[in-house]
């Protein structure tokens, strides 16, 4: 083989593979655009559908939420009635107690008197007793 046949071979070689290259590197950029294009929408897609199922997750949860609110409302007015009815008994108890204690002051007052009175009789009786024993002094 002579040199011009080397450099003939050499510019085949050369004109191929830059054509190799260029159909390469074309297919490469198209499949990119291609790759891009299709993972473009798919995330689109994918977006979309999230943002439905987070729109429909909050509205699930705003649900559930305006029930607990109203269960606790309900939960809340059933202590207050507790409470006030509690409220209602302790008065009358209280008062009930208030008056049983006057009654006992009263009657312990009266005893008091009775046995007072009883006790001055006594005594009244114990001196005539002993003036009449002679004993007074």
């Amino acid at each position: 083989m002579d040199a011009e046949s080397l450099v003939q071979i050499e510019r085949i070689v050369t004109t191929a593979i830059g054509g190799a290259e260029e159909r390469l590197h074309k297919e490469t950029e198209t499949l990119a655009e291609s790759l891009r294009h299709e993972s473009g929408e798919r995330m689109e897609a994918l977006g979309a559908s999230l943002r439905q199922e987070f729109g429909d997750k909050i509205e699930e949860v705003k649900r559930h939420s305006g029930v607990l609110y109203e269960d606790l409302g309900h939960r809340l007015d059933l202590i207050v009635e507790g409470h006030q009815g509690l409220q209602e008994l302790i008065r009358n108890l209280d008062a009930k107690i208030e008056h049983e204690w006057l009654e006992t002051r009263a009657l312990i007052q009266l005893s008091y008197r009775q046995l007072q009175d009883r006790v001055e009789n006594l005594e009244q009786r114990v001196l005539i007793i002993e003036k009449r024993l002679g004993f007074s002094a």
